[in-house]
């Protein structure tokens, strides 16, 4: 009789340590879920900063430059004045002076919770680049006099151009 009171007073201390350790699992499992990005973390820059929209389409550009630089599209010539050259086009078209730009990066990015956000829209509308420039070059394919009989079929939304296809349906495979 007292093998079985031992018994069950071992299953007894098993059966809570299970749950105990479960418990502080779950618990420790809680607290270091990682917290959403950039959510409310939307701080007033001071005057002379650019706002986050102001930013955003500013540093999208300056990310088109200089992914433009890496891949090095500007051979043959001088890169360090092509690069100018190309800054200088983004503050023209912005009307944000190179000055100011430096200013707001360096404020932004001392704030780190809203910048996560800033990132992300930055590849939001290098996404929006991306397909406003595919749908320009599908649409100069598509007018193209010369063109007309060479590419039939290859206009945009055409089975298989899944490049330049219009969003909202799938078009079918390529039989190519």
């Amino acid at each position: 009789m007292q093998d079985n009171a031992c018994r069950s007073t071992g299953k007894r201390v098993r059966w809570s340590l299970g749950h105990a350790v479960l418990l502080f699992a779950l618990v420790l499992g809680a607290g270091c879920a990682p917290e959403p990005v950039g959510l409310g973390a939307n701080p007033e820059p001071p005057e002379g900063i650019l706002s986050r929209a102001e930013f955003v389409a500013v540093l999208a550009e300056i990310q088109v430059v200089e992914a433009a630089s890496d891949q090095r599209s500007f051979r043959n010539d001088n890169e360090r004045l092509k690069l100018a050259e190309a800054y200088n086009d983004v503050w023209h078209r912005t009307g944000v002076s190179a000055e100011t730009f430096e200013a707001s990066h360096a404020w932004w990015w001392a704030h780190p919770e809203a910048m996560k956000g800033v990132l992300r829209d930055v590849v939001d509308a290098l996404k929006d680049m991306e397909v406003a420039s595919n749908r320009a070059d599908s649409q100069a394919r598509g007018s193209g006099a010369g063109e007309a009989g060479a590419n039939a079929g290859a206009g945009s939304g055409s089975a298989g151009d899944l490049k330049n296809r219009i969003p909202g349906g799938t078009p079918a495979p390529s039989s190519k």
